[in-house]
């Protein structure tokens, strides 16, 4: 049974009412907001949420903010809220693999959003050395990078392949490097195996994947790492586009895409205390 809205405020300097059920009145309200939003991918205005719940705008309101600002929902330029991190972190422990794209999704829409750029979310493939692109969130610009999802990218270029390399086992990294022929792509491509290394380490140490004109000429990507609940890496957050585009964004870019694949990597249980 949906609980009646409070439809009348307190004039301003009079002091509110509270009421013995008050607090589980807004409660589940609140419950109610969460439910509806992870119903539709795309989110809700306020006055969405208003006709799908019957609440006044102004009571939904009282609610909204504190939420927002725990992290149960965010609110995107065009004003739709949607479930935000600390919604995904209640549900940590039923967390999977197989949840990932779903779970990824609000980051890529928001990475997209902020950057202007296609967003990706990519992995290692299960039957390959190399990266596949598993979903994406193209950009806004007439011109941009929009590859196909499921295709592949190698390991030893391109921002998402050198990222999830340098992350890889150290054993399954060693055995790569040592088997794998560098094939030259453009001018720019590493071929060979002390570059690599040396890129490795860097990446390893900024905690970041830069390419530029790599694997084709004019295409550019920024890469952050994804871990899961034991440290290990789980898949990788893109932003790819044009060359002279994103060079003149990096350091904005990069600091983004860092900041949205750590929000990813809690919510995947990454930091969390273990339990007691």
């Amino acid at each position: 049974m949906r609980i009646a809205a409070i439809t009348r405020e307190p004039s301003p300097g009079q002091a509110r009412p509270r009421s013995r059920d008050a607090g589980p009145r807004a409660l589940g309200r609140a419950l109610e907001v969460l439910e509806s939003l992870a119903r539709r991918r795309d989110g809700a205005t306020l006055s969405g949420l208003s006709q799908r719940l019957g609440s006044p705008k102004s009571s939904l309101l009282y609610l909204l903010r504190p939420m927002a600002r725990l992290g149960y929902l965010v609110r995107s330029a065009d004003g739709r809220y949607q479930l935000g991190p600390a919604a995904f972190t209640l549900a940590m422990a039923a967390l999977s693999n197989r949840e990932l794209p779903q779970l990824a999704r609000p980051f890529l829409e928001d990475l997209a959003e902020k950057s202007g750029e296609t967003a990706l979310l990519a992995t290692v493939a299960s039957d390959e050395p190399v990266a596949v692109y598993i979903d994406k969130v193209d950009g806004r610009d007439p011109i941009r990078y929009t590859p196909p999802l499921g295709l592949r990218r190698p390991l030893y270029c391109s921002a998402i392949g050198k990222l999830l390399l340098a992350h890889l086992p150290p054993t399954r990294r060693q055995e790569y490097l040592r088997t794998t022929k560098l094939r030259a792509f453009t001018a720019q491509t590493p071929v060979t195996r002390s570059a690599l290394r040396r890129a490795i380490e860097e990446i390893r140490a900024a905690g970041v994947s830069i390419s530029m004109d790599e694997i084709a000429e004019g295409a550019a990507g920024i890469a952050a790492p994804v871990f899961d609940r034991r440290g290990e890496l789980l898949a990788g957050l893109v932003v790819g586009g044009p060359s002279k585009r994103l060079a003149a964004d990096q350091e904005r870019l990069g600091a983004l895409v860092v900041e949205r694949a750590r929000e990813l990597s809690r919510v995947m249980g990454f930091g969390a205390e273990p339990a007691s």
